[in-house]
């Protein structure tokens, strides 16, 4: 009888950690999708920067810049913003893939977790980024 009732104990506590796994799991869904949205601001305030010169307060110097980036110290803190927000889009894709094929390795192939729209979200800010980089160097 006592065997029983400690088989059934180590039933309830895989159970436990299967369903464990799972959070964990969509622990990582979730840290992907807010520095994901974490990028994705900092890319459109970097591009916002850029174009509007709100690095500094004070009017430009009249002999530097154009009509297209009136202010140069504005166009290189909003390019650097635009970098950064890339770089983290792209790694925080990366190792959710990374976790994702570790997952799967350790506790076998769910798919009740769906296409992996979080990491093609990511794919995209990134593509986005990379399209807003581009202007912006064009312009600056």
């Amino acid at each position: 009888m006592a065997e029983s009732e400690d088989e059934r104990v180590l039933e309830t506590f895989r159970q436990m950690a299967a369903l464990q796994a799972r959070v964990c799991y969509m622990n990582v869904d979730r840290t992907l999708a807010t520095w994901t949205r974490t990028a994705l601001a900092l890319i459109v305030f970097g591009t916002v920067v850029d174009r509007y010169g709100l690095l500094l307060l004070r009017p430009h110097f009249q002999h530097v810049g154009t009509r297209l980036a009136p202010n140069p110290v504005s166009s290189v803190g909003g390019i650097c913003l635009v970098a950064i927000g890339i770089l983290i889009a792209a790694t925080a894709a990366v190792r959710h893939q990374r976790y994702m094929g570790a997952w799967n390795r350790s506790q076998g192939r769910d798919d009740s977790f769906g296409p992996w729209l979080a990491f093609a979200f990511a794919v995209g800010v990134v593509v986005l980024g990379a399209a807003m980089l581009a202007v912006l160097l064009a312009f600056a």
